[in-house]
């Protein structure tokens, strides 16, 4: 791969790993970037993705749990139901043909945007909490998608909370959280396969982490509704643009 081509990656992930920091999402972008941006073939570009998470999400955990935006009761429980579903995933992404893989992270793209678009539900009371079955499904269920397709986690498990009504804050510290069984789980399997580059990864790792770093700070200063809006719409248009994409090409 040529050095501009990694620099214009490394410019990404800083970008990426900004809107990850300050919303929680953004890690969803990271796999079309690589694959429909810069030509990584699918499976290795959501392998790269999982390995960077493992690093830079230490980062965004530990920033997160400095501010008390991190539930630890809730991370286990959590992260105890992501860890099987990981592993499913992972195993599902060998499965699973490229156009199919490439095909579903374009839909989450948009149906994320639009999602993140409608107005959002009244936050519940931070003493609420959800019980301890509801946390652990929904743990399989974002360990098992953000696996397969290479999302951090926050993408599902973040708009999910805030649906239950969990405070904005403490839903995108738990999505910041669960990205680290998820990347765990699905790296060991992606390594067995032979499918991580550590070079890229460790460039991404970085450039996430950075971004990540400048990124907290602003989810706990600035209107979370407003950077909601501007990822969600950037989310919607990269979703349209990757399935056109993909459309035309299958013409």
């Amino acid at each position: 791969m040529e050095s501009a081509t990694i620099l214009l990656i490394a410019a990404a992930s800083i970008v990426i790993g900004t809107a990850i920091g300050a919303t929680g999402i953004g890690g969803v972008l990271l796999v079309p970037a690589l694959s429909f941006g810069a030509g990584v073939p699918i499976r290795a570009a959501i392998a790269i993705a999982l390995w960077s998470y493992l690093w830079s999400g230490l980062v965004a955990v530990a920033l997160y749990a400095r501010r008390g935006s991190i539930d630890r009761a809730a991370v286990t429980r959590i992260g105890m139901g992501a860890l099987p579903g990981a592993l499913l995933g992972a195993k599902a992404t060998s499965l699973v043909p490229g156009n199919i893989l490439s095909a579903l992270i374009a839909g989450l793209l948009l149906a994320a945007g639009i999602n993140a678009l409608r107005p959002a539900l009244p936050a519940a009371p931070a003493s609420r909490s959800l019980s301890g079955i509801t946390l652990l499904a929904l743990g399989a269920l974002t360990g098992f998608a953000a696996a397969l397709i290479g999302a951090g986690g926050a993408v599902i498990l973040v708009p999910l909370l805030v649906m239950l009504g969990q405070p904005v804050l403490l839903a995108i510290g738990l999505g910041q959280a669960v990205q680290l069984p998820i990347a765990a789980i699905a790296t060991l399997v992606n390594l067995a396969d032979g499918v991580v580059d550590f070079r890229l990864g460790s460039v991404v790792a970085v450039a996430l982490t950075l971004g990540i770093v400048a990124g907290v700070p602003l989810a706990h200063a600035l209107p979370q509704a407003r950077l909601r809006r501007l990822l969600a719409a950037f989310m919607a248009l990269a979703g349209f643009a990757a399935l056109l994409r993909l459309a035309l090409s299958a013409a």
